[in-house]
């Protein structure tokens, strides 16, 4: 499946290790993003734009994104056309980014099910058409499950136990199982696979930022866990890295610092209420079984504010990749952006 059809105009020997040190780069590459709409592809974008090693990249999504790249070509394509294996097998990429999937929850799970499990599997079909010999897939840290068993810091290899219900998360893990059963077939392949924490920024909105998007905050009384939210430039940032460094494996992104929601509440500087659990959990449950617009998830969610998901940055460090901003510091700055703080 891999191919040398690359250009190569600048290569420093790479060996696989993890040493900080090791560098797998060549310039003339041409990248396939699938979800570039979406906040993390558009960073991602002007980071490849910019870059000296990408000759050119293209990209799907349902709807156009809002800027334009020198080096981009958009296709507005649904993530389960057959359409995509073809065009993916015709251009013959360096490299493929899966980032295409439907982040808040919908009311009709075998909907989502259908566009970000299904999406995936016809997006790493394309992939193998295309005979890519680099893979990079965004999972999310919630795929490991907000458990109270958790250890003080999840590493790569710990379990994955998504909370039932949550079916952003638990399609994660199975998305994860499909990126293992394409290495299986084609070992060749340097797959590289992302488990972000809570993703923040100035161009961000997610469930968490929604909690606080209400003059009046709603909490749960007595459960505080600790919590990691990086940067959005900071993920695309770590993925250029990732690939630069041709680094394959699941790689925690996350800071080293941790914030709690009541921390996070004080910041906001907005009244808050701190429910208890036997009350918040039905209310929740009422809202999203009629439809009110307030919260925009069901209870499977409130797991990840009630127990901890913390995650060992350890390895993803020793590549020699650094965080630009903390927990505390991306928390704040999505705060200013939303006009929340001075």
């Amino acid at each position: 499946m891999p191919k040398s059809r690359v250009r190569l105009k600048l290569f420093a020997h790479w060996t696989g290790a993890s040493d900080s040190n090791t560098i797998f780069i060549a310039v003339g590459k041409k990248i396939f993003i699938t979800g570039m709409s979406g906040y993390l592809a558009g960073n991602l974008c002007r980071e490849l734009d910019r870059s000296d090693w990408c000759e050119k990249f293209y990209g799907m999504d349902v709807k156009k994104p809002l800027a334009k790249y020198d080096k981009g070509e958009f296709r507005q394509m649904d993530i389960n056309d057959p359409a995509l294996v073809d065009w993916v097998r015709e251009l013959k990429p360096d490299i493929f980014i899966h980032l295409a999937y439907v982040v808040e929850e919908m009311h009709d799970h075998a909907l989502m099910h259908h566009i970000n499990f299904d999406g995936s599997r016809n997006a790493l079909a394309a992939a193998e058409a295309g005979q890519l010999s680099q893979v990079l897939v965004a999972s999310s840290g919630t795929a490991y499950g907000a458990w109270p068993d958790n250890p003080a810091a999840l590493k790569e290899d710990h379990a994955l136990r998504a909370n039932p219900g949550f079916i952003y998360a638990v399609d994660k893990v199975k998305v994860e199982d499909l990126c293992q059963e394409l290495v299986k077939k084609h070992p060749g392949v340097i797959m590289t696979i992302i488990r972000p924490c809570v993703v923040y920024g100035p161009r961000v909105d997610n469930y968490i930022s929604k909690l606080l998007d209400h003059f009046l905050i709603l909490g749960l009384a007595g459960k505080n866990p600790p919590l990691q939210f990086v940067h959005e430039d900071d993920v695309a940032r770590a993925i250029i890295h990732l690939l630069e460094k041709g680094c394959a494996g699941a790689f925690n992104l996350a800071p080293g610092d941790t914030i709690t929601m009541e921390e996070i509440y004080a910041l906001s500087r907005k009244p808050t209420i701190l429910f208890p659990d036997w009350f918040l959990t039905p209310m929740v449950a009422l809202q999203w079984a009629l439809h009110i617009p307030w919260l925009n998830f069901s209870t499977a969610f409130l797991d990840y504010i009630r127990y901890p998901w913390v995650m060992d940055n350890s390895k993803l460090l020793a590549t020699g990749f650094k965080f630009r901003y903390s927990s505390a510091e991306t928390v704040e700055i999505m705060l200013r952006a939303k006009g929340w703080l001075p």
